[in-house]
């Protein structure tokens, strides 16, 4: 079955190349092909910046499957910046939990993990499908191709986990890990909070 499917691949692309051929030889077949095809690539070129530029913005993407999974699709270059931007989304996060009694009851089990988003070309059947894999699907260790985030280290930006502080004074403690090429590159505590008081009625 591999090597039928290996076969296919390889005529794939053989008729690719064949056919780049006969449009390279179309394009420049005259000096007014030549114009139109060069004017066309440079139309496409600056389609291409421009879409880069104002539409290709950072955002993050939760998992339909985990929900401490988020998916960074079009990270910050500058890894400062990037992880200032995951540090705030964490913060946004954390206090849309706080309006949770229950949340915060779990306080201890609760975290968040950031990933780059990445995707691999559905030609190849046996190349790995990348973290947007996790957004709609759980780990498959025992598939046709394997599939676990522990695959995807070196795409791992951050994660946050909120326990309880070490000096037993009842609050809990943000810490904040950064990753780099799926190393710890920094740790920060972002804050102490203090849980929500029971929500039980006063008496008279």
């Amino acid at each position: 079955m591999e090597i039928l499917i290996t076969i296919m691949l390889v005529l794939l692309l053989v008729a690719l190349v064949f056919l780049g051929y006969k449009l390279l030889r179309f394009m420049f077949k005259s000096k007014g092909h030549a114009m139109v095809s060069l004017s066309l690539c440079g139309i496409v070129l600056l389609i291409m910046g421009v879409n880069n530029v104002f539409f290709k913005k950072m955002h993050f993407i939760p998992s339909k499957v985990y929900p401490d999974l988020y998916l960074v699709k079009y990270p910050i270059k500058d890894k400062k910046e990037l992880n200032a931007a995951i540090k705030e989304y964490v913060i946004e996060q954390v206090n849309k939990s706080n309006e949770s009694v229950s949340t915060l009851k779990a306080a201890s089990n609760y975290s968040l993990r950031f990933y780059q988003y990445s995707k691999s070309w559905g030609i190849n059947l046996f190349a790995d499908a990348g973290t947007a894999y996790f957004l709609e699907n759980e780990e498959d260790p025992s598939g046709f191709v394997v599939e676990e985030l522990s695959m995807y280290s070196n795409y791992r930006l951050a994660e946050f986990h909120w326990n309880p502080c070490e000096n037993g004074s009842g609050q809990y403690c943000g810490e904040l890990i950064y990753f780099d090429k799926g190393e710890v590159s920094k740790t920060e505590i972002l804050w102490e909070m203090v849980p929500v008081k029971s929500n039980s009625r006063s008496k008279k």
